[in-house]
């Protein structure tokens, strides 16, 4: 029996169990939900609009929509962010390379600078060695040949003074000054050899050395010569062609003829000085002379100026004293008492006088002219001597300007020659001599013609 109840109650367990689930699964289907807009979450009293059901599923969509705006944001965040780093890394990696490229071109200019620095130095030296031996080959032949003419002086002047006392002196003088003279001669030649061996050396090269390194001017080497050594055999020639020493050709084509030092410019320029100060002299003179006569002559035109004032009062006085006589008779001719006779008196009278006044007036008339012209006279003569008084101080006050140029320019016309090569030549006179014999401003083969 109690089995049996056991079972009922069993069985009826089992279909309420079933039945509550059959109605929980049945009250929560979609299908059913769609249908009577029950959900799991409500009754079928809270059953949802269509209305609602729409803005569920567009805020679901939203909310969907937002998600995916989201996720491409940080998407494209992080692809910017991993772009950027890429591009800084490049960029970086550039800046590296051209740092290094540029180090390494700073540091190659820098090398070639260096090497051109060291060159520089390396030729200057060589061409100051270079120009030293050149200086020292010229200095050595001048003081051999300096020495050939000191000797050959000092044997004249002994042989001079030995024939003093001989029996026929002036034959003892000739032989001596026959004997300097081939002496000189012959150290003329000697000389003019040596220098030209040294200045066969002398390319163009050579001499191109010889101005870097200091010793001559660059435009001392002028154009128009085959080499240095062609320039001073023709030098040498023009000089004996002037019947200078040989030596004077072979140093100013060495050292540089008066154009190129500069010497004939300021030769000029002190001719040109000394001139204007001795045209300044005799203008000076010229117009004292001009201003005493100048003075005599406002003298006499003041005397004779005096003496035409002086007639003029008196021919002014007899016109005053003649019209007065005049207007006398006029009023006496107005008397109607006077007769026939008396009244063609008077009348006579009056012409005579009207005659008179009329030559006076004349008079007057050409003295006033006389005194014009001599007045206009005495303002030139005056005016000519005021300037030429003006121009004789102008002169005056110029000749100390162009005195103290003449010294100043004297001044650099020595320094230059010292400075065309000291300590060689000195006192003999070489820098200034002129070998432009045809006068062209240039010493060329030209000037052998």
């Amino acid at each position: 029996m109690k089995n049996k109840q056991k079972k009922g109650f069993l069985y009826k367990a089992i279909l309420f169990s079933t039945a509550v689930i059959f109605s929980y699964s049945l009250s929560n289907s979609v299908v059913i939900g769609n249908y009577t807009g029950i959900s799991e979450f409500g009754s079928i009293a809270y059953a949802k609009s269509k209305e609602e059901k729409a803005a569920e599923k567009a805020s679901k969509a939203e909310d969907k929509a937002a998600k995916e705006a989201s996720k491409a944001a940080d998407k494209a965040v992080k692809e910017a962010s991993k772009a950027a780093e890429k591009a800084a890394k490049e960029a970086s990696k550039a800046a590296d390379k051209a740092a290094k490229e540029a180090s390494k071109t700073a540091d190659k200019a820098s090398k070639n600078a260096e090497k051109a620095t060291k060159d520089i130095a390396k030729a200057e030296k060589e061409n100051i060695k270079f120009t030293q031996k050149v200086d020292k080959d010229f200095s050595k032949a001048f003081e051999k040949y300096a020495k050939e003419i000191s000797k050959a002086q000092a044997k004249y002047q002994k042989a001079a003074e030995k024939a003093v006392t001989a029996k026929n002196p002036n034959k003892k003088i000739n032989q001596a000054e026959d004997k300097l003279s081939n002496k000189l001669s012959k150290a003329d030649d000697k000389f003019e050899q040596d220098i030209t061996k040294v200045s066969r050396k002398l390319d163009k090269e050579g001499s191109k050395s010889l101005v870097n390194g200091g010793w001559v001017k660059g435009e001392v080497y002028s154009a128009g010569f085959v080499n240095h050594g062609q320039r001073v055999k023709t030098y040498v020639e023009i000089a004996k062609k002037l019947g200078q020493p040989a030596y004077v050709g072979a140093l100013q084509a060495n050292f540089g003829n008066i154009y190129e030092t500069g010497i004939a410019d300021l030769q000029n320029q002190i001719q040109s000085l000394n001139d204007q100060i001795a045209l300044n002299n005799q203008t000076i003179q010229s117009n004292l002379a001009s201003l005493s006569t100048l003075q005599a002559n406002v003298e006499t035109l003041n005397t004779q100026l005096v003496g035409l004032n002086t007639d003029l009062n008196t021919f002014t006085a007899q016109s005053n004293a003649v019209s007065a006589q005049i207007n006398d008779l006029n009023t006496q001719l107005n008397n109607p008492e006077l007769t026939e006779e008396q009244t063609a008196t008077i009348q006579s009278q009056i012409d005579t006088l009207g005659n008179e006044l009329n030559d006076v007036n004349n008079q007057i008339t050409s003295t006033t002219e006389q005194v014009n012209a001599v007045s206009g006279q005495i303002s030139t003569t005056e005016t000519n001597i005021s300037s030429l008084s003006t121009e004789v101080a102008n002169l005056e006050a110029d000749i100390p300007n162009l005195e103290n140029q003449v010294v100043s320019t004297t001044n650099d016309l020595n320094a230059t020659i010292e400075d065309v090569k000291p300590g060689v030549g000195v006192d003999t006179g070489w820098e200034t001599v002129s070998l432009d014999v045809n006068q062209d401003g240039s010493i060329d083969a030209n000037d052998l013609l």
